[in-house]
């Protein structure tokens, strides 16, 4: 899923959905990452440089301006790398930003009931989703075969109930309607606070019907967020949505476009029996309430195939029995006059296995 609500970059997305059962009630969980912004080339080098001059010199920016300004870098960029590198502390007076950034958001549809809602916490399981992707790994192919993927804090007003919440690099605005973020959005940092294209909110209204999540964050955070996770009761459980709906210019989804996918998609359920799936090893320390929604087999394939605009809808009970099919579809209430026809994503290479045994949850 990559809508915006202003012009934005994304790449490497990781996303999917899938059924658990938790305190006796069946939950969908979806899954979101991806990398924020286009990334200089010598980006990293750049890092590394301005790490050593400030070891140096208390006039480390005085050096580093010129090089930061041409890569693409932020002051928080380089205080968060030396504070990573060296695990001390940022030795000097902190500069104001060279560039301050502008403020935009990814826009999430929660096909879910309002009430069951909730944000999960991945900020200890950052590789999460990354785990996830590496399970996906196709084998290597024969010498003379090619892969085979085909690709055929809360608030209840007159205007809707909305939670705010703050998560990594984003300040999130759930909200039940769409349409009444804008009357909320000077509550948002605003270093982060996006510019309004009404016309975004209106359609996501109008075909999704459901909550959405705004998550905020500013264009210098680029590189990769943590993995965002939401938990909620499905309005439609017999289908597992996977939201690859594309809009990253800051306009309202184009029904009619057609988009290249950079996404790795996963499906799954607490009652799947498939011995054909792919086996997550979570290499990260995994919490007890964030335990609870994890699955360690999935389904799921990478893909960088060219489609008509939309998302990609799963039976549950398909899933269940370990049968990945994709449908290429419109949300709920889009205009289905244009069909999706024989557009699907399905995989039939055998998933990868790990050598050695798995760390079990």
């Amino acid at each position: 899923m990559c809508c915006s609500a202003w012009p934005a970059t994304f790449s490497k997305t990781i996303t999917g959905t899938w059924e658990v059962l938790v305190d006796g009630k069946v939950n969908h969980v979806l899954w979101y990452q991806n990398n924020v912004g286009t990334a200089h080339p010598q980006r990293e080098e750049t890092l590394t440089w301005c790490v050593q001059r400030i070891k140096q010199s208390p006039d480390w920016f005085k050096f580093c301006q010129r090089p930061m300004r041409d890569t693409q870098l932020s002051v928080r960029n380089v205080v968060e790398a030396f504070e990573e590198q060296t695990g001390q502390p940022f030795p000097h007076p902190i500069p104001d930003e060279i560039f301050p950034g502008e403020g935009n958001c990814l826009i999430i549809p929660l096909l879910g009931t309002w009430e069951s809602i909730h944000l999960l916490n991945t900020m200890k399981a950052e590789n999460l989703l990354n785990d996830i992707s590496k399970s996906l790994v196709p084998p290597p192919p024969a010498q003379d075969e090619m892969m085979l993927m085909t690709f055929a804090r809360a608030q209840c007003s007159a205007i809707g109930r909305m939670v705010f919440l703050q998560f990594d690099i984003y300040d999130i605005v759930l909200a039940e309607h769409a349409r009444d973020i804008a009357e909320v959005l000077p509550q948002i940092q605003e270093s982060k606070r996006p510019k309004v294209n009404p016309a975004v909110f209106e359609t996501f209204d109008s075909w999704y019907n459901c909550p959405v999540a705004l998550c905020c964050f500013n264009s210098n955070d680029a590189g990769t967020a943590k993995p965002l996770g939401f938990a909620f009761e499905p309005l439609y459980p017999d289908k597992l949505v996977v939201y690859t709906l594309d809009g990253h210019d800051g306009n309202a989804p184009d029904p009619a476009a057609n988009v290249r996918l950079d996404h790795d998609i996963f499906v799954g359920s607490y009652l799947m029996k498939s011995q054909n799936c792919a086996q997550v090893e979570y290499l990260d320390f995994i919490n007890p309430d964030l335990k609870k929604y994890l699955l360690e087999d999935i389904l799921g394939t990478q893909t960088s195939a060219r489609m008509q605009n939309g998302d990609f809808i799963f039976s549950t009970e398909a899933v269940r029995a370990g049968h990945f099919e994709g449908v290429r579809s419109l949300p709920p209430f889009g205009p289905h006059e244009l069909p999706r026809v024989g557009e699907t994503l399905t995989r039939k290479t055998d998933y990868k296995m790990f050598d050695r045994p798995r760390k079990r949850l």
